[in-house]
C-alpha cells in the first residue's frame, strides 16, 4: 500500500507524564552536547513564539499573501501550500534599488507581549524563515540566482550581508522581549542528491553572512539550529568548525551516522523517524516499538558522543505517534540512565 504523506502533517498533544527533569531543562543539556535524561522529542519540548509584526513569510498558506519585502505567495491547492513569485529584480545588480526593507524601527515590538503566556516547563524558540540564499531565488528566481552566484559572486556576498543584517536586527528587536532559549533558522542549500552550489562559493558569499549571525545569536545567549533541506552534508565541517550553529535540523537522506561520529560533541542533529511507518495505517505497535528502540541504539547518547539526536516526531495516525514516543522516551532513559 502507498504511504500518503501530508504537506502539513498533524501535530499531536505533547505527553503529560512525570519526568526526572523538565522537558526544557532535558532540551537544553542537548543542545549544550551533553547526555539528556531520554531522547528529546524536539517541539514536544518546545514552546513556539508566533510574532505579531514579523512577515518575513507568508502569513498563512491557505490563500495568496504578500510577505514584508513585497514578494508574493500563490496558493497551489495540490501542494497545500504556497510558492513565492520571484519578481523583485531581475538580476543581482539591480538589489539596492529595488529591495525595499521593512522599517523594524516604525513597530512597537513590547506589543509582542500582548496575551503571551510563558511554560516554563518548555524551552522558548522561534523560527526565522527565508534565510539569504532563499531571499536571493525568491526575489530574482532561482535559475537567476544560480548563475549570479557564479558570475557575480561578489555582488551576492554584498546582498547576503544585507539580508544577515536585516535578521540581526529583527532578532535583536525580538529577544528584546523574548528569552529565546534556540532559534530554527532557515537557508536551503541542497537537492536530493547533491547541493546547489560548490563549497568554493560558499565560501566566498555565504559563510561570513551566516558566521556573523550565529555570533550575534549566541552574543544574546541563544543558541542556534540551522535548518537545511537537502543533500547537505558538504557543508557540515564550515557549520561546525566555523560558524559554529548548535545544532542541525536536516533530512535523513544525509549521512547522519558519520555526521555524528566526527562532530556530535559539536552539533546537535535532528532526526526524524522512518515516515513508511509513522504513516502508513498498516505499522503494527510492536514494529513502531523496534523501530523507536532501532534508533535509540544506533543514533543514542549511549553510542554516540555527545547528545545523541533529537527527535522530530511526526505521524499521520494517533496511536503510531503515542507508541512510538513511549518507546523512545522509555527506553532512552533506561539506556542513557538506567532509569525506568
Amino acid at each position: 500500500m502507498a504511504v500518503v504523506i501530508p504537506a502539513i502533517p498533524p501535530v499531536w498533544k505533547p505527553v503529560e507524564r512525570d519526568y526526572p527533569i523538565s522537558p526544557r531543562e532535558n532540551l537544553m543539556r542537548a543542545l549544550n552536547h551533553e547526555k539528556p535524561f531520554w531522547m528529546p522529542v524536539l517541539y514536544d519540548s518546545s514552546q513556539a513564539v508566533n510574532s505579531k509584526f514579523c512577515c518575513e513569510k507568508a502569513p498563512n498558506f491557505r490563500s495568496d499573501k504578500y510577505d514584508w519585502f513585497g514578494t508574493r505567495y500563490v496558493y497551489e491547492a495540490h501542494q497545500s501550500s504556497c510558492t513565492p513569485e520571484p519578481v523583485l529584480f531581475d538580476e543581482i545588480s539591480e538589489w539596492r534599488e529595488k529591495v525595499v526593507w521593512p522599517d523594524l524601527e516604525a513597530i512597537d515590538w513590547s506589543e509582542e507581549l500582548d496575551g503571551f503566556v510563558r511554560d516554563e516547563n518548555k524551552a522558548l524558540y522561534m523560527r526565522f524563515s527565508n534565510g539569504p540564499f532563499e531571499r536571493l531565488h525568491m526575489s530574482e528566481g532561482f535559475e537567476q540566482a544560480l548563475i549570479d552566484l557564479i558570475s557575480e559572486p561578489e555582488e551576492c556576498r554584498e546582498f547576503f550581508e544585507r539580508v544577515v543584517d536585516y535578521k540581526i536586527e529583527l532578532f535583536n528587536r525580538l529577544r528584546d522581549w523574548f528569552e529565546f532559549d534556540f532559534i530554527i533558522s532557515a537557508d536551503d542549500w541542497g537537492t536530493a542528491r547533491a547541493p546547489f552550489f560548490s563549497t568554493e562559493l560558499f565560501e566566498r558569499t555565504l559563510l561570513e553572512p551566516h558566521r556573523r549571525f550565529v555570533q550575534a545569536v549566541h552574543s544574546r545567549g541563544t543558541k542556534y539550529i540551522a535548518h537545511c533541506c537537502g543533500k547537505m552534508e558538504a557543508f557540515v565541517p564550515y557549520l561546525a568548525d566555523e560558524i559554529q550553529a548548535d545544532g542541525l535540523e536536516i533530512q535523513t537522506i544525509n549521512d547522519i551516522g558519520t555526521i555524528l561520529s566526527r562532530y556530535g560533541d559539536r552539533l546537535t542533529i535532528e532526526y526524524k523517524a522512518d515516515p513508511n511507518l509513522m504513516f502508513s495505517d498498516e505499522a503494527g505497535a510492536d514494529e513502531l516499538r523496534k523501530h523507536g528502540r532501532s534508533i535509540v541504539d544506533a543514533y543514542g547518547a549511549a553510542s554516540q558522543k555527545g547528545s545523541g539526536v533529537i527527535m522530530n516526531l511526526q505521524s499521520g495516525f494517533e496511536r503510531s505517534y503515542y507508541t512510538i514516543e513511549e518507546e523512545l522516551y522509555s527506553y532512552s532513559l533506561k539506556k542513557y540512565h538506567g532509569l525506568q
